[in-house]
């Protein structure tokens, strides 16, 4: 049984998923199953105790996997309300472990999401469960021009971009339009 896998854009600068962040994680998240999951691959420097990962880094890449749930759900780009993290035991940074994010409700005003970390045989490190706020029409897409997309990744703003671009006005803007540099190419 094949299961489809979609990965998300990531950005170059982000802690969790830029790709030009030395000291960040590198991570790229994807879709499967109905769940943004991602690889945790650690580095040493994202220990606190030899082979234990830093908690900051745990609640940072559970964060933004339930923040990419989010803007899927809401079909804008997100930021935290609130988080909570229950550390259940340490995360081995030697041990293969996987981040796995759903959505538990969400409407066009907040989204609920929670996550985990696992291994493979799905002994659980952490959970944890967040609130999110959708940003503006026009700063999402200004978040949405300053990410990576190669080819393949799911294009989650295609449709708040198209009713810009048709309308010359976000629905529900009250006539606000995107800003003149915002890149309309996509």
């Amino acid at each position: 049984m094949t299961v489809e896998r979609t990965y998300l854009p990531n950005s170059r600068g982000c802690f969790v998923c830029g790709e030009e962040n030395h000291a960040g994680l590198r991570t790229r998240f994807f879709v499967e199953d109905g769940k943004v999951k991602a690889h945790l691959d650690p580095s040493r420097h994202h220990c606190g105790y030899e082979n234990v990962v830093h908690g900051g880094v745990i609640a940072a890449i559970l964060d933004e996997s339930m923040g990419w749930a989010a803007a899927r759900a809401i079909g804008r780009m997100c930021v935290t309300a609130e988080l909570t993290v229950r550390y259940v035991r340490s995360v081995p940074a030697d041990r293969p472990t996987i981040v796995e994010t759903e959505i538990v409700k969400s409407n066009r005003l907040l989204a609920l999401a929670r996550g985990r970390i696992v291994d493979a045989d799905g002994e659980e490190f952490a959970r944890a469960e967040g609130k999110f706020i959708p940003l503006s029409p026009e700063q999402t897409l200004a978040v949405d021009d300053q990410l990576l997309y190669r080819g393949g990744e799911e294009r989650l703003f295609d449709g708040l971009r198209s009713a810009s671009n048709s309308t010359g006005r976000f629905p529900g803007s009250a006539g606000v339009s995107p800003s003149p540099s915002s890149n309309t190419s996509r």
